[in-house]
Parts: structure tokens; sequence; C-alpha cells
């Protein structure tokens, strides 16, 4: 077999078996809304694109106090009770998992 076509093959079958295998990134889009802000009462929804390779996701909260996280397996979530650092600022993070940690963001907002 010439090997030019035999190379052709090979490199064919790596693109696409690669091809096969590529997953969306998930956490690529998150929206974040705030739902009520009434004295210490605050609700904030998030919202973010599902990704099929995702088993489940972890919601966090680093400026609440207590800090705080929750599991899901839906692509959007509301928390409750969320305070922001002294300077107005929240700061949340979501990690999507399979069996391993796939993708991780952190989002920060402004209070109203």
């Amino acid at each position: 077999m010439n090997s030019k076509i035999l190379l052709g093959v090979i490199t064919s079958v790596f693109v696409f078996a690669f091809i096969n295998v590529a997953y969306a990134q998930p956490l690529e889009d998150v929206t974040t809304t705030v739902l009520e802000s009434e004295d210490s009462e605050i609700l904030v929804k998030l919202i973010w694109n599902h990704d099929d390779g995702v088993s489940n996701y972890e919601i966090g909260c680093v400026s609440c106090f207590p800090n705080f996280s929750e599991q899901t397996t839906y692509d959007e979530i509301i928390l409750h009770n969320v305070t922001a650092f002294a300077n107005g600022n929240v700061l949340l993070y979501i990690i999507a998992y399979d069996d391993d940690i796939i993708s991780a963001k952190q989002i920060t907002m402004k209070l109203p």
C-alpha cells in the first residue's frame, strides 16, 4: 500500500475518533438574577447551559455567612440567604461533575 494513502487513512481515523468524543463545555454562559432583596433575605437565581456529560452540579456561595453549597442535577437553582462582602459583591461558584470535575466557574455579581 502506498505510504501516502496509509497516512491519510490513519489521519482520518484519528480525527474521526476525536470528533465523536467532543463535548460542549458546560458552564459557558451563566445568568444570574436577583429575585428578591428584602432585609437579609436575598434570593439569587442562576441558570447555565447544560451538558449531557454532566451528572450533577455543586453551587456554592463564598461571600455568604456562613458559606454554603448545594447539589443539583438541573441547569438552574435558586439560592436563599445570599449575602455579600462588605463592598456589596457576591462571590458564587458552580462545579460540573461526572465522576470527576468537568468544569468550574466563578461568578461575581454586585447586589442592588
